[in-house]
C-alpha cells in the first residue's frame, strides 16, 4: 500500500475509528490496549496486522481514533517507492526530493540493539527507524495546523 504522511496507508486515514480498519483489512492478528504510564485510565488501543506489517494506534487522548500507524515490513511504498532494507543515505536522499523539512536523528542503542537509530521529520509525523544503516520501521501520524490536528477524514 501508498503510505502518504499525514493521511495514512493505502485506504485508510487518520482519525478512523477501528471499525473502520477492520472493514479494509479484517480481523486484525491481535488487539490489545496500553496504558499510559503517566496518565490514570489513558492509553492506546493497538491492532496488529503482522503478515501486513502494520500496527494501528488509538489514542485516548484522540477520542480512540486513528492517530498513528507503524509499518514493520517492506511491500509498502513511500512517494512511490519501498524504502525497507535501504540503507539511511538512500532513504534520505529520497525524502530531499519530497520533502523540505531538515530531520533530525536520535540515537537509541542499547544491549538489544547496538546500532538503532531514530531519523525525525516532526512537522511531517515522520519517523524512520535504522538498525544497523538499514531501514527497518516507518511510522507515521496525523500532523497539526495552528496546534490543533488535522484529521483527513
Amino acid at each position: 500500500m501508498d503510505i502518504q504522511i499525514g493521511i495514512g496507508i493505502g485506504p485508510i486515514r487518520f482519525g478512523q475509528e477501528e471499525e473502520s480498519i477492520s472493514e479494509h483489512l479484517g480481523l486484525p492478528e491481535s488487539r490489545e490496549y496500553i496504558e499510559f504510564e503517566d496518565a490514570l485510565g489513558d492509553g492506546t488501543k493497538v491492532l496488529g496486522y503482522y503478515g501486513d506489517g502494520l500496527v494501528f494506534n488509538f489514542d485516548s487522548d484522540d477520542d480512540f481514533r486513528l492517530s498513528t500507524i507503524a509499518i514493520r515490513e517492506p511491500g509498502h511504498t513511500l512517494f512511490d517507492k519501498d524504502l525497507f532494507g535501504m540503507d539511511k543515505l538512500r532513504v534520505l536522499t529520497h525524502l530531499t526530493e519530497h520533502l523540505d523539512e531538515k530531520p533530525e536523528e536520535e540515537f537509541h542503542s542499547d544491549d538489544d540493539a547496538p546500532d538503532y537509530l531514530l531519523v525525525e521529520y516532526v512537522e511531517q509525523s515522520l519517523f524512520l527507524w535504522f538498525e544497523a544503516d538499514r531501514l527497518v520501521e516507518i511510522e507515521i501520524g496525523y500532523t497539526f495546523a495552528n496546534d490543533e490536528p488535522v484529521w483527513p477524514v
